[in-house]
């Protein structure tokens, strides 16, 4: 008997956990691409260290080769504004990348 009452137990408390989990709303997010007038592994690293560490960042990668910032962020913690004051006092430029038009076609060929 006390073995029932204990699976009970448990597959009560497994299905709430997951309930529990589905009501949860996930976190929007949004990413910004800047194109960064850096020139070596300093800059790069500069960069990364002061973005990544904002507050409401959860990705950033500083690309040396491409000259561009992706940040990956949540907007109810921080706004872009903030990144590109950031970039602009570490010495830097920071020229925003529009992202592509989905409804255009590419010419992939």
């Amino acid at each position: 008997m006390k073995k029932y009452i204990l699976i009970l137990l448990v597959a009560l408390f497994a299905t709430a956990g997951v309930s529990l989990r589905a009501a949860t709303p996930k976190t929007k997010t949004g990413t910004v691409t800047y194109i960064v007038n850096m020139h070596c592994d300093n800059c790069q690293k500069k960069l990364t260290d002061k973005l990544s560490f904002l507050r409401g960042v959860q990705d950033c990668d500083v690309s040396l080769k491409n000259k561009t910032v992706n940040i990956v962020y949540d907007p109810a913690k921080v706004n872009e504004s903030r990144f590109v004051e950031t970039i602009t006092k570490l010495g830097y430029t920071a020229d925003k990348v529009k992202a592509a038009d989905p409804k255009k076609p590419t010419d992939a060929k």
